[in-house]
């Protein structure tokens, strides 16, 4: 079933059939929350009040857009107004978990294969993409989780955030410009 007809039931009393919607999404739009909070328990109740939000404003969702991209909108606003109401910085992924349990959600989410050198590497850089990212502006962190980490197209970016495509690649070139520059201040990054 795709997104409309599913929405399309919802909104017409069939409302247990949100759960698609949930299980569709629910990585992604956990992934987005990440980059902004980092924090495992803080994503889980950002994506919660996300998808609540979700459901109580299908009704405003016209299909003029995918549905994907407006509900991306909701995830990223969401995520910006957390980030802002709680202005805390990342200082390690390490640091903010409070059990083995929270750590190896982060150990399973990153891409593992048989090498144990190789998963600690992946760590390494998993940690400093994140504190790094933490550092940006929100409009550049937006540009760089969409694109390069969510592997988002420039115009389903541009849809998203409703801003053009120029605009789109013109922040991601200062956003990684920038995230270079960091980097580099932490004599983490050789060019």
């Amino acid at each position: 079933m795709n997104d409309k007809d599913i929405i399309e039931k919802v909104l017409a009393g069939q409302e247990d059939l949100f759960r698609h919607i949930v299980d569709r999404y629910k990585d992604k739009v956990f992934s987005i929350i990440y980059s902004f909070c980092g924090y495992t328990s803080d994503c889980e109740d950002i994506a919660q009040t996300v998808f609540i939000k979700i459901f109580y404003s299908l009704n405003k969702f016209k299909f003029e857009s995918s549905f994907s991209t407006w509900m991306y909108r909701i995830v990223i606003n969401e995520s910006i107004n957390f980030a802002k109401k709680r202005k805390t910085k990342i200082v390690s992924l390490h640091e903010n978990f409070s059990d083995d349990n929270d750590e190896q959600q982060v150990i399973d989410f990153i891409k593992s294969d048989d090498n144990t050198e190789q998963k600690a590497i992946e760590r390494e850089m998993q940690q400093l993409v994140q504190n790094t990212l933490v550092k940006l502006k929100d409009n550049y962190k937006i540009i760089l989780t969409l694109r390069d980490i969510e592997n988002f197209s420039y115009e389903e970016i541009a849809q998203m955030l409703n801003i053009h495509v120029d605009t789109v690649k013109i922040r991601l070139f200062r956003a990684r410009k920038k995230m270079r520059e960091l980097l580099k201040e932490e004599s983490l990054y050789e060019m």
